[in-house]
């Protein structure tokens, strides 16, 4: 069981859903695009995703926060229960459900707050509560009609797609090699990460680089410039500049804010 908070420098970046998987509306108003198709959220709204789904957040105001809650639903359950309330639903065509802010939702949305409330609270029996609400969010669930999209083979070659990436992150990425782990064209590739991400094959590479240089530029002694070479960046200045553009400054001031935080 995960709880991560999503903010606005989340944007422009996409997942596949490898878990059971809630983002609530904290705050603010978001826009999201799941499995290709656009959604406008706000305060106290949500959406389930079953696993294997796209999603990508588009949009959010710079106060808006997201809550992402993942877990496993066999871990939910005795294995007999399992197999008659968790397998039979993992087999089904269900991609999402949309909780808006209506009365018949309200009581599963306070559920998914219970749920992440018990995760910040110290405590050894916090996990157990977590888990008791998880299973009623996935009782919810199975009791819910199919809502489809119909995108299974797409969103198969998207999930190889990047996969082949974020495994050769490091390497010289072409066009043609990405939309070959996908068994696609390149023009298929292109639309798939249009549809599905709002973004190209190639501005998905950088934009996933610059997350991987920010995790270096904390946890690692390396300089900027190997830093660069690393990511296969020939020029420094364009890794700087690249850089900048995505977190909003320099890889140095960003080293040296992380640094400072952890010498607090």
């Amino acid at each position: 069981m995960n709880r991560t908070i999503l903010s606005n420098q989340g944007v422009s970046t996409f997942t596949i859903t490898n878990q059971f998987t809630v983002l609530l509306i904290e705050s603010g108003i978001v826009d999201i695009r799941v499995n290709g198709e656009d959604i406008k959220l706000v305060s106290k709204e949500s959406i389930l995703l079953a696993s294997g789904q796209s999603y990508v957040v588009q949009q959010m105001e710079e106060t808006s926060q997201i809550i992402k809650l993942e877990f496993d639903p066999y871990e939910l359950f005795h294995p007999k229960l399992s197999e008659e309330y968790v397998t039979p639903y993992l087999a089904g065509d269900k991609a999402i459900h949309i909780l808006k802010r209506e009365r018949t939702h309200r009581s599963i949305v306070q559920t998914i707050e219970q749920v992440d409330n018990h995760l910040q609270v110290d405590g050894p029996l916090k996990r157990m509560d977590a888990t008791l609400q998880c299973a009623v969010i996935w009782r919810y669930w199975i009791q819910q009609d199919n809502q489809g999209m119909n995108n299974e083979k797409k969103l198969e070659s998207l999930r190889n797609m990047l996969a082949y990436i974020h495994l050769q992150l490091e390497d010289k990425l072409s066009l043609a090699q990405i939309a070959t782990a996908g068994d696609v064209s390149r023009s298929e590739c292109c639309r798939l990460f249009t549809t599905f991400g709002n973004t190209s094959p190639l501005a998905y590479v950088q934009v996933k680089r610059m997350d991987r240089a920010a995790i270096l530029l904390k946890d690692s002694t390396e300089s900027v410039a190997d830093i660069a070479n690393r990511l296969s960046y020939s020029s420094v200045s364009h890794f700087v500049q690249t850089f900048k553009a995505r977190h909003s400054i320099t890889p140095l001031a960003y080293r040296k804010k992380y640094q400072t935080k952890r010498a607090e």
